[in-house]
């Protein structure tokens, strides 16, 4: 499924603090990471955070396998091709 490394990226919003989104993307380093989030993600990095760590890659197919008890999977498929996908949370607690 990944082709290089797993990253796990989370934006958070420079004024307010606040958690906004967490992606998964497979890159061949950082700052690769980091341009995928930004092109892919529509993330503007003037009003935002991006912060990266590097995953395993069974931390990111546990991630990729994880569903909700109705079974919808816990993710969203942004770009398969170029390997972006955001963690979405049960809609109870969802912060969109």
């Amino acid at each position: 499924m990944f082709k290089s490394k797993p990253f796990f990226i989370t934006i958070t919003n420079k004024y307010t603090k606040q958690f906004t989104k967490e992606f998964l993307i497979d890159s061949e380093s950082i700052d690769n990471a980091i341009q995928k989030t930004i092109a892919i993600g529509g993330i503007d990095p003037l009003n935002f955070d991006i912060k990266v760590e590097e995953a395993s890659m069974s931390q990111a197919q546990g991630w990729l396998e994880e569903k909700f008890p109705n079974g919808d999977f816990k993710h969203l498929v942004v770009d398969e091709e170029n390997g972006v996908y955001e963690l979405i949370y049960n809609p109870m607690g969802n912060i969109y």
